[in-house]
Protein backbone atom coordinates (compact mmCIF):
# COMPACT_ATOMS: atom_id res chain seq x y z
CA UNK A 1 0.00 0.00 0.00
CA UNK A 2 1.14 3.65 -0.57
CA UNK A 3 2.64 5.68 2.24
CA UNK A 4 0.08 7.92 3.99
CA UNK A 5 0.31 10.50 6.78
CA UNK A 6 -1.86 8.83 9.43
CA UNK A 7 -2.48 11.94 11.50
CA UNK A 8 -3.94 13.87 8.58
CA UNK A 9 -5.71 11.34 6.34
CA UNK A 10 -8.74 9.13 7.04
CA UNK A 11 -7.92 5.61 8.15
CA UNK A 12 -7.93 3.02 5.42
CA UNK A 13 -10.91 0.73 5.05
CA UNK A 14 -9.70 -2.85 5.53
CA UNK A 15 -11.99 -3.86 2.71
CA UNK A 16 -9.75 -2.00 0.30
CA UNK A 17 -7.01 -4.60 0.58
CA UNK A 18 -6.29 -6.33 -2.67
CA UNK A 19 -7.68 -3.50 -4.80
CA UNK A 20 -5.45 -2.12 -7.54
CA UNK A 21 -3.04 0.55 -6.26
CA UNK A 22 -4.50 3.30 -8.50
CA UNK A 23 -7.96 2.97 -6.85
CA UNK A 24 -6.76 3.45 -3.29
CA UNK A 25 -6.78 7.29 -3.26
CA UNK A 26 -10.41 7.25 -4.40
CA UNK A 27 -11.39 5.06 -1.48
CA UNK A 28 -9.30 7.11 0.93
CA UNK A 29 -11.43 10.14 0.13
CA UNK A 30 -14.75 8.33 0.57
CA UNK A 31 -15.12 9.45 4.22
CA UNK A 32 -14.76 13.05 3.09
CA UNK A 33 -17.39 12.70 0.37
CA UNK A 34 -19.77 10.80 2.70
CA UNK A 35 -19.39 13.50 5.34
CA UNK A 36 -20.23 16.13 2.75
CA UNK A 37 -23.32 14.19 1.72
CA UNK A 38 -24.43 13.95 5.36
CA UNK A 39 -23.90 17.67 5.74
CA UNK A 40 -26.49 18.35 3.05
CA UNK A 41 -29.07 16.36 5.10
CA UNK A 42 -28.47 18.23 8.35
CA UNK A 43 -31.49 20.12 9.71
CA UNK A 44 -31.58 23.83 8.91
CA UNK A 45 -31.50 24.53 12.63
CA UNK A 46 -27.93 23.18 12.98
CA UNK A 47 -25.65 25.73 14.55
CA UNK A 48 -23.45 27.71 12.13
CA UNK A 49 -20.44 27.20 14.36
CA UNK A 50 -20.84 23.45 14.29
CA UNK A 51 -21.22 23.45 10.53
CA UNK A 52 -18.09 25.55 10.07
CA UNK A 53 -16.11 23.29 12.39
CA UNK A 54 -17.19 20.24 10.41
CA UNK A 55 -16.30 21.93 7.12
CA UNK A 56 -12.90 22.85 8.53
CA UNK A 57 -12.21 19.21 9.39
CA UNK A 58 -13.26 18.11 5.92
CA UNK A 59 -11.11 20.82 4.37
CA UNK A 60 -8.06 19.65 6.31
CA UNK A 61 -8.69 16.06 5.22
CA UNK A 62 -8.99 17.08 1.57
CA UNK A 63 -5.88 19.25 1.85
CA UNK A 64 -3.91 16.36 3.34
CA UNK A 65 -5.10 14.18 0.48
CA UNK A 66 -3.82 16.78 -2.01
CA UNK A 67 -0.45 16.93 -0.26
CA UNK A 68 -0.15 13.17 -0.42
CA UNK A 69 -0.81 13.26 -4.17
CA UNK A 70 1.95 15.83 -4.61
CA UNK A 71 4.58 14.60 -2.16
CA UNK A 72 4.27 10.83 -2.40
CA UNK A 73 3.68 10.56 -6.12
CA UNK A 74 0.32 8.89 -5.67
CA UNK A 75 -1.42 11.22 -8.12
CA UNK A 76 -0.50 9.23 -11.21
CA UNK A 77 -3.87 9.33 -12.94
CA UNK A 78 -6.22 12.19 -13.71
CA UNK A 79 -8.96 10.51 -11.67
CA UNK A 80 -6.95 11.04 -8.50
CA UNK A 81 -6.77 14.80 -9.10
CA UNK A 82 -10.41 15.07 -10.13
CA UNK A 83 -11.39 13.36 -6.89
CA UNK A 84 -9.50 16.12 -5.08
CA UNK A 85 -11.30 18.73 -7.19
CA UNK A 86 -14.67 17.22 -6.28
CA UNK A 87 -13.86 17.38 -2.57
CA UNK A 88 -12.81 21.05 -2.52
CA UNK A 89 -15.66 22.09 -4.81
CA UNK A 90 -18.20 20.41 -2.53
CA UNK A 91 -16.72 22.11 0.52
CA UNK A 92 -16.80 25.49 -1.25
CA UNK A 93 -20.48 25.11 -2.14
CA UNK A 94 -21.41 24.05 1.39
CA UNK A 95 -19.35 26.81 3.02
CA UNK A 96 -21.13 29.68 1.25
CA UNK A 97 -19.40 32.77 2.74
CA UNK A 98 -17.68 30.96 5.58
CA UNK A 99 -13.93 30.80 6.20
CA UNK A 100 -13.47 27.54 4.29
CA UNK A 101 -14.99 28.99 1.09
CA UNK A 102 -12.01 31.18 0.05
CA UNK A 103 -9.56 28.53 1.25
CA UNK A 104 -11.28 25.92 -0.92
CA UNK A 105 -11.16 28.24 -3.94
CA UNK A 106 -7.43 28.70 -3.39
CA UNK A 107 -6.90 24.95 -3.18
CA UNK A 108 -8.91 24.41 -6.37
CA UNK A 109 -6.50 26.80 -8.04
CA UNK A 110 -3.53 24.87 -6.70
CA UNK A 111 -4.96 21.49 -7.73
CA UNK A 112 -5.56 22.61 -11.30
CA UNK A 113 -2.16 24.36 -11.38
CA UNK A 114 -0.51 21.09 -10.33
CA UNK A 115 -2.51 19.21 -12.97
CA UNK A 116 -1.35 21.69 -15.62
CA UNK A 117 2.28 21.32 -14.59
CA UNK A 118 2.01 17.55 -15.09
CA UNK A 119 -0.12 17.40 -18.24
CA UNK A 120 0.28 20.73 -20.01
CA UNK A 121 -3.47 20.69 -20.66
CA UNK A 122 -4.52 24.32 -21.38
CA UNK A 123 -7.96 23.64 -19.88
CA UNK A 124 -6.29 22.96 -16.52
CA UNK A 125 -4.41 26.25 -16.81
CA UNK A 126 -7.65 28.12 -17.48
CA UNK A 127 -9.36 26.46 -14.51
CA UNK A 128 -6.48 27.32 -12.19
CA UNK A 129 -6.50 30.97 -13.27
CA UNK A 130 -10.28 31.19 -12.98
CA UNK A 131 -10.29 29.92 -9.38
CA UNK A 132 -7.50 32.28 -8.30
CA UNK A 133 -9.33 35.18 -9.93
CA UNK A 134 -12.61 34.17 -8.27
CA UNK A 135 -10.94 34.20 -4.88
CA UNK A 136 -9.45 37.66 -5.38
CA UNK A 137 -12.79 39.01 -6.67
CA UNK A 138 -15.26 37.35 -4.29
CA UNK A 139 -13.14 37.55 -1.13
CA UNK A 140 -10.88 40.60 -1.55
CA UNK A 141 -10.43 41.03 2.21
CA UNK A 142 -9.36 37.44 2.88
CA UNK A 143 -5.74 36.79 3.80
CA UNK A 144 -5.32 34.53 0.73
CA UNK A 145 -6.50 37.16 -1.77
CA UNK A 146 -2.97 38.50 -2.34
CA UNK A 147 -1.63 34.93 -2.55
CA UNK A 148 -4.19 34.26 -5.29
CA UNK A 149 -3.14 37.36 -7.23
CA UNK A 150 0.51 36.36 -6.96
CA UNK A 151 -0.28 32.89 -8.30
CA UNK A 152 -2.45 34.39 -11.06
CA UNK A 153 0.36 36.70 -12.13
CA UNK A 154 2.79 33.79 -12.19
CA UNK A 155 0.49 31.77 -14.44
CA UNK A 156 0.12 34.71 -16.84
CA UNK A 157 3.90 35.03 -16.99
CA UNK A 158 4.76 31.33 -17.40
CA UNK A 159 1.64 29.57 -18.63
CA UNK A 160 0.20 32.28 -20.88
CA UNK A 161 3.57 33.85 -21.76
CA UNK A 162 1.98 37.25 -21.13
CA UNK A 163 4.46 39.29 -19.04
CA UNK A 164 2.51 42.52 -19.57
CA UNK A 165 -0.62 41.11 -17.95
CA UNK A 166 1.47 39.49 -15.23
CA UNK A 167 3.05 42.85 -14.46
CA UNK A 168 -0.38 44.50 -14.19
CA UNK A 169 -1.52 41.84 -11.73
CA UNK A 170 1.62 42.21 -9.60
CA UNK A 171 1.14 45.99 -9.62
CA UNK A 172 -2.51 45.53 -8.63
CA UNK A 173 -1.45 43.31 -5.72
CA UNK A 174 1.01 45.92 -4.49
CA UNK A 175 -1.54 48.71 -4.89
CA UNK A 176 -4.44 46.98 -3.11
CA UNK A 177 -2.51 45.05 -0.45
CA UNK A 178 0.45 47.29 0.49
CA UNK A 179 0.62 45.66 3.95
CA UNK A 180 0.23 42.09 2.70
CA UNK A 181 2.86 39.39 3.04
CA UNK A 182 3.05 38.94 -0.74
CA UNK A 183 4.10 42.53 -1.54
CA UNK A 184 7.84 41.90 -1.39
CA UNK A 185 7.62 38.87 -3.69
CA UNK A 186 5.30 40.70 -6.10
CA UNK A 187 7.76 43.59 -6.22
CA UNK A 188 10.65 41.23 -6.89
CA UNK A 189 8.78 39.50 -9.72
CA UNK A 190 7.69 42.82 -11.19
CA UNK A 191 11.29 43.96 -11.25
CA UNK A 192 12.32 40.68 -12.90
CA UNK A 193 9.74 41.25 -15.61
CA UNK A 194 11.03 44.78 -16.22
CA UNK A 195 14.63 43.60 -16.27
CA UNK A 196 13.77 40.76 -18.62
CA UNK A 197 11.88 43.15 -20.91
CA UNK A 198 14.86 45.52 -20.94
CA UNK A 199 17.24 42.66 -21.77
CA UNK A 200 14.90 41.41 -24.49
CA UNK A 201 14.66 44.88 -26.02
CA UNK A 202 18.45 45.18 -25.86
CA UNK A 203 18.96 41.84 -27.56
CA UNK A 204 16.41 42.76 -30.22
CA UNK A 205 18.19 46.04 -30.83
CA UNK A 206 21.50 44.25 -31.32
CA UNK A 207 19.93 41.75 -33.68
CA UNK A 208 17.97 44.39 -35.54
CA UNK A 209 19.48 47.87 -35.14
CA UNK A 210 16.77 49.37 -37.33
CA UNK A 211 13.96 47.61 -35.47
CA UNK A 212 10.77 49.00 -33.98
CA UNK A 213 11.03 52.26 -32.09
CA UNK A 214 8.55 54.24 -30.04
CA UNK A 215 6.94 57.00 -32.07
CA UNK A 216 6.92 60.47 -30.52
CA UNK A 217 3.48 62.00 -31.06
CA UNK A 218 2.55 65.73 -31.25
CA UNK A 219 3.52 67.60 -28.09
CA UNK A 220 0.95 69.31 -25.85
CA UNK A 221 1.55 72.11 -23.33
CA UNK A 222 -0.24 74.36 -20.83
CA UNK A 223 1.42 77.37 -19.28
CA UNK A 224 1.54 80.73 -17.58
CA UNK A 225 4.48 82.96 -16.74
CA UNK A 226 5.54 80.90 -13.70
CA UNK A 227 4.63 77.37 -14.75
CA UNK A 228 4.55 75.19 -17.86
CA UNK A 229 3.57 71.53 -18.23
CA UNK A 230 4.74 69.81 -21.41
CA UNK A 231 3.42 66.33 -22.25
CA UNK A 232 5.25 64.16 -24.78
CA UNK A 233 3.12 61.16 -25.68
CA UNK A 234 4.81 58.10 -27.20
CA UNK A 235 3.47 54.96 -28.85
CA UNK A 236 5.38 52.79 -26.36
CA UNK A 237 7.20 53.28 -23.03
CA UNK A 238 10.56 55.04 -23.35
CA UNK A 239 13.49 55.76 -21.08
CA UNK A 240 14.97 59.23 -21.02
CA UNK A 241 17.69 61.47 -19.67
CA UNK A 242 17.51 65.22 -19.15
CA UNK A 243 19.74 68.19 -18.42
CA UNK A 244 19.24 71.90 -17.74
CA UNK A 245 21.72 74.17 -19.53
CA UNK A 246 22.00 77.79 -18.32
CA UNK A 247 21.91 80.79 -20.63
CA UNK A 248 25.18 81.64 -22.32
CA UNK A 249 24.52 85.25 -23.24
CA UNK A 250 21.72 86.75 -25.35
CA UNK A 251 22.47 84.57 -28.38
CA UNK A 252 22.17 81.26 -26.52
CA UNK A 253 19.15 81.15 -24.19
CA UNK A 254 18.83 78.77 -21.27
CA UNK A 255 17.34 75.45 -22.25
CA UNK A 256 16.19 72.15 -20.84
CA UNK A 257 16.60 69.10 -23.05
CA UNK A 258 15.12 65.62 -22.70
CA UNK A 259 16.50 62.75 -24.76
CA UNK A 260 13.97 59.99 -25.45
CA UNK A 261 15.72 56.69 -26.12
CA UNK A 262 14.81 54.20 -28.88
CA UNK A 263 12.41 56.74 -30.38
CA UNK A 264 11.53 58.35 -33.67
CA UNK A 265 9.46 61.38 -34.63
CA UNK A 266 6.03 60.82 -36.13
CA UNK A 267 5.83 61.83 -39.82
CA UNK A 268 4.90 65.46 -40.41
CA UNK A 269 5.33 66.38 -36.75
CA UNK A 270 5.75 70.10 -36.10
CA UNK A 271 9.40 70.71 -35.18
CA UNK A 272 8.95 74.00 -33.30
CA UNK A 273 6.02 74.91 -31.04
CA UNK A 274 5.85 78.54 -29.91
CA UNK A 275 4.94 79.10 -26.26
CA UNK A 276 5.95 82.68 -25.35
CA UNK A 277 4.44 82.59 -21.86
CA UNK A 278 7.26 84.49 -20.15
CA UNK A 279 8.78 81.23 -18.90
CA UNK A 280 9.34 79.29 -22.16
CA UNK A 281 9.95 80.75 -25.60
CA UNK A 282 9.32 77.56 -27.53
CA UNK A 283 9.51 73.77 -27.53
CA UNK A 284 11.64 72.17 -30.22
CA UNK A 285 12.09 68.53 -31.21
CA UNK A 286 14.39 66.71 -33.58
CA UNK A 287 15.76 63.29 -34.41
CA UNK A 288 19.03 63.76 -32.53
CA UNK A 289 20.46 60.46 -33.77
CA UNK A 290 18.90 57.31 -35.33
CA UNK A 291 17.75 56.07 -31.91
CA UNK A 292 17.08 59.29 -29.98
CA UNK A 293 14.50 62.06 -30.16
CA UNK A 294 15.59 65.24 -28.39
CA UNK A 295 12.96 67.62 -27.00
CA UNK A 296 14.30 71.08 -26.12
CA UNK A 297 12.53 73.69 -23.99
CA UNK A 298 13.98 77.15 -24.72
CA UNK A 299 13.57 79.41 -21.70
CA UNK A 300 12.80 83.12 -21.37
CA UNK A 301 13.67 83.40 -17.69
CA UNK A 302 15.58 81.44 -15.07
CA UNK A 303 14.18 77.98 -14.34
CA UNK A 304 14.46 77.23 -10.64
CA UNK A 305 12.64 73.89 -10.51
CA UNK A 306 11.70 71.20 -12.99
CA UNK A 307 10.53 67.61 -12.78
CA UNK A 308 10.37 64.92 -15.45
CA UNK A 309 8.43 61.69 -14.92
CA UNK A 310 6.69 58.89 -16.81
CA UNK A 311 3.00 58.03 -16.90
CA UNK A 312 1.70 54.97 -18.69
CA UNK A 313 -1.13 53.73 -20.91
CA UNK A 314 -0.96 55.89 -22.84
CA UNK A 315 2.78 56.19 -22.42
CA UNK A 316 3.90 59.78 -21.94
CA UNK A 317 6.70 61.82 -20.46
CA UNK A 318 5.52 64.77 -18.36
CA UNK A 319 7.76 67.81 -17.85
CA UNK A 320 6.82 70.40 -15.22
CA UNK A 321 8.88 73.61 -15.31
CA UNK A 322 8.72 76.41 -12.71
CA UNK A 323 10.34 79.83 -12.29
CA UNK A 324 11.04 81.58 -9.00
CA UNK A 325 7.81 83.32 -7.90
CA UNK A 326 9.89 86.00 -6.20
CA UNK A 327 11.10 87.13 -9.62
CA UNK A 328 7.51 87.85 -10.63
CA UNK A 329 6.99 90.71 -8.17
CA UNK A 330 7.62 93.27 -10.86
CA UNK A 331 5.14 91.57 -13.23
CA UNK A 332 2.55 91.59 -10.45
CA UNK A 333 2.68 95.39 -10.42
CA UNK A 334 5.15 95.52 -7.56
CA UNK A 335 2.64 94.05 -5.13
CA UNK A 336 5.05 91.86 -3.22
CA UNK A 337 2.52 91.37 -0.44
CA UNK A 338 0.03 89.88 -2.93
CA UNK A 339 2.53 87.17 -3.85
CA UNK A 340 2.97 86.31 -0.18
CA UNK A 341 -0.78 86.19 0.34
CA UNK A 342 -1.19 83.86 -2.63
CA UNK A 343 1.62 81.64 -1.38
CA UNK A 344 -0.13 81.34 1.99
CA UNK A 345 -3.39 80.34 0.30
CA UNK A 346 -5.12 83.64 1.06
CA UNK A 347 -7.07 85.95 -1.21
CA UNK A 348 -8.88 83.13 -3.05
CA UNK A 349 -10.35 84.41 -6.31
CA UNK A 350 -10.17 81.59 -8.86
CA UNK A 351 -11.21 77.97 -8.27
CA UNK A 352 -10.93 75.00 -10.64
CA UNK A 353 -13.56 72.26 -10.28
CA UNK A 354 -12.74 68.90 -11.88
CA UNK A 355 -15.59 66.45 -12.61
CA UNK A 356 -13.82 63.08 -12.74
CA UNK A 357 -13.70 60.82 -15.80
CA UNK A 358 -15.85 61.67 -18.88
CA UNK A 359 -16.19 60.73 -22.53
CA UNK A 360 -14.74 57.31 -23.25
CA UNK A 361 -13.97 56.87 -19.52
CA UNK A 362 -17.26 56.25 -17.63
CA UNK A 363 -15.63 55.80 -14.23
CA UNK A 364 -17.48 53.54 -11.80
CA UNK A 365 -20.66 51.91 -13.13
CA UNK A 366 -23.37 50.66 -10.77
CA UNK A 367 -25.10 47.28 -11.26
CA UNK A 368 -28.10 49.15 -12.71
CA UNK A 369 -25.95 51.10 -15.18
CA UNK A 370 -25.47 54.48 -13.47
CA UNK A 371 -22.17 56.07 -14.56
CA UNK A 372 -19.87 58.04 -12.32
CA UNK A 373 -18.97 60.49 -15.09
CA UNK A 374 -22.57 61.75 -15.35
CA UNK A 375 -23.12 62.07 -11.60
CA UNK A 376 -19.96 64.06 -10.91
CA UNK A 377 -20.54 66.39 -13.87
CA UNK A 378 -23.99 67.19 -12.46
CA UNK A 379 -22.54 67.94 -9.01
CA UNK A 380 -19.63 69.96 -10.41
CA UNK A 381 -21.94 72.19 -12.44
CA UNK A 382 -24.03 72.83 -9.32
CA UNK A 383 -20.94 73.63 -7.23
CA UNK A 384 -19.69 76.02 -9.92
CA UNK A 385 -23.04 77.86 -10.00
CA UNK A 386 -23.15 78.26 -6.23
CA UNK A 387 -19.56 79.48 -5.95
CA UNK A 388 -20.12 82.02 -8.72
CA UNK A 389 -23.50 83.31 -7.61
CA UNK A 390 -23.22 83.17 -3.81
CA UNK A 391 -19.51 83.73 -3.24
CA UNK A 392 -18.52 85.68 -6.34
CA UNK A 393 -15.57 83.47 -7.26
CA UNK A 394 -14.29 82.88 -10.76
CA UNK A 395 -14.81 79.16 -11.40
CA UNK A 396 -13.20 77.12 -14.18
CA UNK A 397 -14.37 73.57 -15.00
CA UNK A 398 -11.91 71.07 -16.47
CA UNK A 399 -14.90 69.79 -18.45
CA UNK A 400 -18.45 71.12 -18.70
CA UNK A 401 -19.80 68.32 -20.88
CA UNK A 402 -19.26 64.60 -21.54
CA UNK A 403 -15.74 64.67 -22.97
CA UNK A 404 -12.53 62.85 -22.10
CA UNK A 405 -9.75 64.93 -20.50
CA UNK A 406 -6.44 63.20 -19.61
CA UNK A 407 -5.54 63.29 -15.93
CA UNK A 408 -2.35 65.28 -16.40
CA UNK A 409 -4.22 67.90 -18.43
CA UNK A 410 -6.65 68.56 -15.57
CA UNK A 411 -3.84 69.58 -13.22
CA UNK A 412 -2.23 71.61 -15.98
CA UNK A 413 -5.47 73.54 -16.52
CA UNK A 414 -5.50 74.52 -12.85
CA UNK A 415 -1.84 75.55 -12.87
CA UNK A 416 -1.99 77.44 -16.15
CA UNK A 417 -5.11 79.29 -14.93
CA UNK A 418 -3.23 80.30 -11.76
CA UNK A 419 -6.08 78.89 -9.71
CA UNK A 420 -6.11 79.35 -5.96
CA UNK A 421 -7.91 76.06 -5.21
CA UNK A 422 -8.41 72.76 -7.07
CA UNK A 423 -11.19 70.27 -6.29
CA UNK A 424 -11.71 66.94 -8.09
CA UNK A 425 -15.12 65.27 -7.56
CA UNK A 426 -15.62 61.49 -7.79
CA UNK A 427 -17.94 58.64 -6.78
CA UNK A 428 -16.50 55.64 -4.95
CA UNK A 429 -16.89 51.88 -5.33
CA UNK A 430 -15.82 48.86 -3.29
CA UNK A 431 -15.81 45.06 -3.61
CA UNK A 432 -18.48 44.80 -0.90
CA UNK A 433 -21.98 46.31 -1.05
CA UNK A 434 -21.74 47.21 2.64
CA UNK A 435 -19.15 49.96 2.06
CA UNK A 436 -20.71 53.42 2.31
CA UNK A 437 -19.91 57.00 3.23
CA UNK A 438 -17.86 60.00 2.17
CA UNK A 439 -14.09 60.46 2.16
CA UNK A 440 -11.76 63.21 0.98
CA UNK A 441 -8.14 62.86 -0.14
CA UNK A 442 -4.99 64.90 -0.46
CA UNK A 443 -1.91 63.95 -2.45
CA UNK A 444 0.62 61.92 -0.51
CA UNK A 445 1.91 58.39 -0.06
CA UNK A 446 -0.95 56.10 0.86
CA UNK A 447 -0.99 54.94 4.46
CA UNK A 448 -3.44 52.02 4.20
CA UNK A 449 -4.74 49.52 1.69
CA UNK A 450 -8.17 51.15 1.32
CA UNK A 451 -6.53 54.41 0.24
CA UNK A 452 -4.42 52.47 -2.25
CA UNK A 453 -7.59 50.80 -3.59
CA UNK A 454 -9.26 54.14 -4.21
CA UNK A 455 -6.12 55.56 -5.83
CA UNK A 456 -5.90 52.51 -8.10
CA UNK A 457 -9.58 52.96 -8.99
CA UNK A 458 -9.35 56.66 -9.87
CA UNK A 459 -5.96 56.39 -11.60
CA UNK A 460 -7.21 53.54 -13.77
CA UNK A 461 -8.18 55.94 -16.55
CA UNK A 462 -4.48 56.20 -17.32
CA UNK A 463 -3.77 52.68 -16.03
CA UNK A 464 -1.23 54.20 -13.70
CA UNK A 465 0.63 51.50 -11.84
CA UNK A 466 0.25 52.78 -8.32
CA UNK A 467 3.35 51.08 -6.97
CA UNK A 468 5.51 52.92 -9.51
CA UNK A 469 3.75 56.15 -8.61
CA UNK A 470 4.50 55.60 -4.94
CA UNK A 471 8.19 55.25 -5.72
CA UNK A 472 8.43 58.58 -7.57
CA UNK A 473 5.92 60.55 -5.51
CA UNK A 474 8.37 61.68 -2.85
CA UNK A 475 10.31 63.46 -5.58
CA UNK A 476 7.14 65.11 -6.90
CA UNK A 477 5.78 66.46 -3.62
CA UNK A 478 7.80 69.67 -3.67
CA UNK A 479 4.79 71.86 -4.49
CA UNK A 480 1.84 69.93 -3.12
CA UNK A 481 0.92 72.48 -0.38
CA UNK A 482 0.08 69.56 1.88
CA UNK A 483 -0.88 71.56 4.99
CA UNK A 484 -3.24 73.90 3.14
CA UNK A 485 -4.71 70.94 1.26
CA UNK A 486 -5.38 69.09 4.51
CA UNK A 487 -7.17 72.12 5.96
CA UNK A 488 -9.35 72.43 2.85
CA UNK A 489 -10.08 68.68 2.87
CA UNK A 490 -11.08 68.70 6.54
CA UNK A 491 -13.52 71.60 6.13
CA UNK A 492 -15.15 70.19 2.97
CA UNK A 493 -15.39 66.71 4.53
CA UNK A 494 -16.84 67.98 7.82
CA UNK A 495 -19.38 70.22 6.09
CA UNK A 496 -20.62 67.37 3.87
CA UNK A 497 -20.92 64.92 6.78
CA UNK A 498 -22.59 67.37 9.17
CA UNK A 499 -24.97 68.80 6.58
CA UNK A 500 -26.04 65.57 4.92
CA UNK A 501 -26.60 63.79 8.24
CA UNK A 502 -29.30 66.35 9.03
CA UNK A 503 -31.29 65.03 6.05
CA UNK A 504 -30.19 61.42 5.54
CA UNK A 505 -29.46 58.51 7.80
CA UNK A 506 -26.07 56.84 8.23
CA UNK A 507 -23.88 59.13 6.12
CA UNK A 508 -20.62 57.57 7.27
CA UNK A 509 -17.62 59.80 7.88
CA UNK A 510 -14.68 57.92 6.35
CA UNK A 511 -12.41 60.86 7.06
CA UNK A 512 -9.58 62.69 5.32
CA UNK A 513 -6.96 60.40 3.81
CA UNK A 514 -3.79 60.47 1.75
CA UNK A 515 -3.13 58.67 -1.53
CA UNK A 516 -1.16 59.07 -4.80
CA UNK A 517 -3.68 60.46 -7.29
CA UNK A 518 -2.32 61.33 -10.73
CA UNK A 519 -4.83 64.16 -11.10
CA UNK A 520 -3.31 65.98 -8.09
CA UNK A 521 0.36 65.59 -9.02
CA UNK A 522 2.08 68.90 -9.68
CA UNK A 523 -0.79 71.10 -8.50
CA UNK A 524 0.53 74.52 -7.47
CA UNK A 525 -2.37 75.27 -5.13
CA UNK A 526 -4.25 73.54 -2.27
CA UNK A 527 -5.83 70.54 -3.98
CA UNK A 528 -8.20 67.80 -2.87
CA UNK A 529 -10.20 64.88 -4.29
CA UNK A 530 -13.54 64.00 -2.72
CA UNK A 531 -15.54 60.77 -3.04
CA UNK A 532 -19.17 61.75 -2.42
CA UNK A 533 -20.79 58.27 -2.12
CA UNK A 534 -20.45 54.59 -3.07
CA UNK A 535 -22.17 53.51 -6.29
CA UNK A 536 -21.60 49.93 -5.16
CA UNK A 537 -23.92 50.49 -2.16
CA UNK A 538 -27.62 50.07 -3.12
CA UNK A 539 -28.92 52.75 -0.75
CA UNK A 540 -26.30 55.32 -1.77
CA UNK A 541 -26.87 54.49 -5.44
CA UNK A 542 -30.54 55.32 -4.94
CA UNK A 543 -29.63 58.62 -3.28
CA UNK A 544 -27.44 59.54 -6.23
CA UNK A 545 -30.54 59.32 -8.44
CA UNK A 546 -32.15 62.08 -6.37
CA UNK A 547 -31.90 65.67 -7.56
CA UNK A 548 -32.39 66.76 -3.94
CA UNK A 549 -29.41 64.72 -2.74
CA UNK A 550 -27.10 65.97 -5.50
CA UNK A 551 -28.14 69.56 -4.74
CA UNK A 552 -27.37 69.02 -1.04
CA UNK A 553 -23.93 67.57 -1.83
CA UNK A 554 -23.14 70.57 -4.02
CA UNK A 555 -24.35 73.01 -1.35
CA UNK A 556 -22.18 71.45 1.35
CA UNK A 557 -19.08 71.23 -0.86
CA UNK A 558 -19.51 74.93 -1.66
CA UNK A 559 -20.03 75.74 2.01
CA UNK A 560 -16.85 73.85 2.96
CA UNK A 561 -14.85 75.83 0.40
CA UNK A 562 -16.36 79.05 1.75
CA UNK A 563 -15.34 78.14 5.30
CA UNK A 564 -11.79 77.46 4.12
CA UNK A 565 -11.57 80.86 2.41
CA UNK A 566 -12.99 82.57 5.49
CA UNK A 567 -10.44 80.87 7.76
CA UNK A 568 -7.62 81.94 5.46
CA UNK A 569 -8.87 85.52 5.39
CA UNK A 570 -9.01 85.58 9.17
CA UNK A 571 -5.43 84.31 9.28
CA UNK A 572 -4.44 87.03 6.82
CA UNK A 573 -6.11 89.76 8.87
CA UNK A 574 -4.36 88.52 12.00
CA UNK A 575 -0.94 88.54 10.30
CA UNK A 576 -1.47 92.07 8.96
CA UNK A 577 -1.92 93.55 12.43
Amino acid sequence: MMRMRRAALPKKDPSSRGLPRRQAPLLLLLPVLLALALLCWQPLSAKAAGKEAQLTRQYEQARAYYQDLVQNGSGKTRDHWLTCVTAFRSIFKAAEDGETAPKSLFMLGRVYEEMYSRTGNPLDLSEAMAHYEDLATLFPRHRLADDALLALGSLHASGKDDPDQAGKIYAKLIAIYPDGDMVAEAGRRLQQLKTGADEERGAAALANPGGDKATVLPIRHWSNRRYTRVVVETSAPVSFKHQLLPSNGEKVPGRLYIDLKNSRLSPGMERSIPVGDGLLRQVRNAQYDPDTVRVVLDTQTTITEYKVFNLSEPSRVVIDVMSDAAQETEKDGGEGELTLVRQLGLGVKRIVIDPGHGGKDPGTISPSGMKEKNIVLDVALRVATRLREKEGYEVILTRDRDIFVPLEERTAIANASEADLFLSIHVNAAPTKAARGIETYVLDLATNKDAMRVAALENATSARQVNDLQSILLDLMYNSKINESLKLAELVQDEMITGLNRQYRAVNNLGVKKAPFVVLIGAQMPSILTEIAFLSNPEEEERLRSDKYLASVADHISSGIGQYVQSMNLAGNYQSR
